[in-house]
């Protein structure tokens, strides 16, 4: 996927980036290094909660239950040395990540074990050797030592600030309200009557991408979710919790599944496996409340204390950002125009994947080729109306 050699343009093509998050960012950064013309627009500023980028710290993990993506997360290492490289600063941390769920668990070590994957069978009385303080509850569960998180902020500012540097045109508190293509061009509208022309556009609005999709005739089904994260620790130690391994721990009959992992000084940041509501009217629109729900936050630290025992079970912050879910769960990639490509349906899984969707993406839309497996399994194709039904768990079922 990578573009080794830097484009030559006498007049640089020009191309538009839509949405300064977790794919846009790292692909216009791709592409001003290839030698185009490059503008980034985004509705809020890079990182706002409003969208889907927000926060300090995400989950990256190597294990899944499907080979074809197992593979690809095993990609994603390369591509996040890569772009800590380029911008100066690392952008991934190793902390090595336990995974504790009865019905994925055979999968995901299958999947792993298939390519390579370094992993640690953990019995269930043993799980606290690898997370200290984490409750035993009768279930197995594996150590993937290579896991870790994505530092989502230092990506975020660090790659805009290389792709500014080199010469790219970033334009924040910006709204798209469509794309049109006529003649070779594609034409992006703003609110206000303004218009930007570009010869490619690649679309990467996170929640605001259905609006936009409709604007070119796409019905893809897109449902945005609000979700709500705490972070915990003793406020009067630095840092505030232990540097801890991150942990996915599967629903049970009793409880919802939890994901947690360390993030430095904001503390042990700790989700319930379950979003908290829908956007309303399936877009951002005028739902821009991001208040915490103190019962959720409740749930989540009465969890802390029974499961985590190392961690303070005090609050430190909460936070209640987006991630859009396609109607299957899996991103949808791909060229829709011959001068529009699109990119959406994070399904809470944006920044595992951030380096490697900016090095992919790039070559989409430069027509690089690029994995034929994956882009099969991403086609907005999928969804036309003659196209055979895709069987498989949702978004919800796996995020």
């Amino acid at each position: 996927m990578m573009h080794n050699a830097t484009a030559q343009h006498d007049s640089p093509t020009r191309i538009i980036v839509i949405g300064a998050g977790a794919w846009g960012t790292p692909a216009a950064l791709q592409l001003q290094d290839r030698g185009y013309a490059v503008t980034l627009i985004e509705r809020f500023e890079a990182g706002s909660l409003f969208a889907s980028s927000g926060g300090s710290s995400r989950l990256w993990r190597l294990a899944d239950t499907e080979p074809w993506r197992a593979r690809m997360l095993a990609g994603t290492v390369g591509a996040f040395e890569r772009l800590g490289e380029r911008v100066g600063e690392p952008v991934f941390r190793h902390t090595g990540m336990l995974w504790r769920d009865v019905p994925s668990l055979p999968a995901a070590r299958a999947a792993i074990a298939a390519i390579g994957i370094a992993h640690t069978e953990v019995p269930a009385d043993e799980v606290g050797n690898f997370i200290p303080g984490l409750r035993p509850d009768g279930r197995d569960a594996i150590f993937v030592p290579d896991a870790g998180v994505v530092l989502a902020d230092v990506l975020l500012s660090r790659t805009l600030a290389a792709f500014v540097a080199a010469g790219g045109t970033y334009l924040p508190q910006t709204e798209v309200v469509g794309v049109s293509t006529a003649g070779g061009l594609a034409t992006v509208a703003l609110t206000g009557g303004a218009e930007l022309d570009a010869e490619q556009v690649l679309i990467t609005a996170g929640p605001g991408s259905g609006a936009i999709l409709q604007s070119l005739g796409l019905d893809i089904s897109l449902t945005p979710y609000l979700e709500q994260v705490v972070y915990f620790g003793d406020p009067l130690q630095r840092p505030p919790a232990p540097d801890l391994p991150a942990l996915f721990d599967g629903p049970t009959d009793a409880v919802p599944g939890i994901y947690a992992m360390p993030s430095g000084g904001a503390g042990y940041k700790v989700g319930l496996d379950t979003p908290l509501r829908p956007l309303a009217g399936g877009t951002l629109g005028d739902d821009l409340g991001r208040a915490e729900v103190p019962e959720r936050t409740e749930v989540i630290r009465a969890r802390v204390e029974r499961d985590l025992t190392h961690v303070t079970p005090t609050v430190l912050d909460t936070q209640v950002c987006t991630w859009t879910d396609s109607a299957d769960g899996d991103y949808v990639i791909g060229r829709v125009r011959p001068e529009v490509t699109i990119a959406c349906g994070d399904s809470g899984e944006g920044f595992k994947v951030s380096a490697l969707l900016g090095e992919l993406l790039a070559d989409v839309v430069t027509n690089v080729p690029v994995d034929v497996e994956l882009m099969q399994h991403w086609s907005p194709e999928r969804f036309a109306a003659d196209a055979p039904a895709k069987t498989g768990p949702s978004a919800m079922g796996r995020h």
